[in-house]
């Protein structure tokens, strides 16, 4: 019998958790950029980087060459000093309970550094996500391979990883223009960290890192709705996201309903049972906020898994 269970319950400010955002390299950066303010003063969202691009928000510079020798070196992280920037990443996590590790994988800087900050992350009891998008078809196989090897490293240690390839973007419009891909693939990728923030309370932690053990990776679909059955149409979304479209046999999924109700949770609950018809086997863990700048609408995202090798 699929097990069904509410998360976020009762949440007040005293019990959010406290949550690190890192935007890692060029595309972290760029995302974390334009998230917007959380809504959390628990939240510190910093940029992490090698460049002397001015960055918008708290920025920690790190070296290429210590991230290369730590993502190469055949010791374990226990075993061996750590590298300077690994030191400065090891201090920023410590003290957090929540941490997104946000980044495209393909480029060097993204590809080292989020393997290293996941096994870093793996030494304390955070609950850490991972938003990494991928290459498109089209980019040099050098980044398509790094992409995969840095993705497949990191999944070892992020409680939960999300992947993205950025070719789906083109079964929605082929003929979107690359600058604008990257615009509409920041947006989707920053949707289940506001609306995950939102809804984790500190309680959640433990509970989401044991639902989520033995998932590989994360997909994700996001959906809005209006007018009658709104619920319904925001759920049928985001099961047609293109990232969905492979997931037949979701073991394990997360769901967040955003609404401007507080109380009148009747498209909420027809939204949840759309996702769980589904997926009638899979086991959910589903909260619900309340954002008054939505309106009208409603707005359901989607975090589906499968059962993997995952190994530690």
């Amino acid at each position: 019998m699929p097990i069904m269970k509410k998360f976020g319950e009762d949440q007040t400010d005293e019990k959010s958790p406290s949550t690190l955002v890192l935007g890692i390299g060029g595309a972290g950066r760029n995302i974390i950029e334009e998230i917007g303010e959380m809504p959390s003063s628990n939240v510190h969202i910093c940029e992490v980087g090698t460049s002397s691009r001015p960055p918008k928000r708290s920025f920690l510079s790190i070296s290429k060459k210590d991230m290369k020798n730590a993502y190469s070196s055949e010791i374990d992280i226990k075993e061996r000093p750590l590298t300077k920037s690994e030191e400065k990443l090891k201090r920023k996590m410590k003290d957090f309970e929540l941490i997104f590790i946000i980044a495209g994988l393909g480029g060097r800087t993204g590809s080292w550094t989020v393997p290293v900050c996941s096994k870093l992350s793996k030494k304390h009891d955070s609950l850490t996500i991972g938003m990494l998008a991928k290459p498109f078809d089209s980019e040099s196989e050098n980044r398509k391979e790094l992409s995969e090897e840095a993705q497949i490293e990191a999944h070892k240690y992020l409680d939960i990883s999300a992947g993205f390839s950025n070719e789906k973007l083109l079964e929605v419009n082929p003929h979107l223009p690359i600058g604008k891909a990257f615009s509409v693939m920041n947006k989707i990728i920053r949707l289940p960290i506001v609306d995950l923030n939102a809804v984790i309370t500190k309680s959640d932690i433990s509970h989401i890192k044991e639902f989520c053990k033995k998932i590989d990776q994360f997909n994700i679909g996001a959906g809005y709705g209006k007018g009658r059955k709104k619920g319904v149409k925001a759920a049928e979304e985001a099961l047609r996201s293109p990232w969905l479209e492979d997931i037949n046999d979701a073991d394990k999924l997360l769901t967040v309903i955003t609404t401007n109700h507080e109380k009148k949770l009747m498209d909420a609950q027809d939204a949840l049972e759309k996702v769980q018809n589904y997926w009638p086997d899979a086991d959910i863990i589903w909260g619900t906020r309340k954002n008054s700048k939505i309106g009208k609408r409603i707005r359901v995202t989607v975090l589906a898994g499968r059962k993997g090798k995952k190994e530690s």
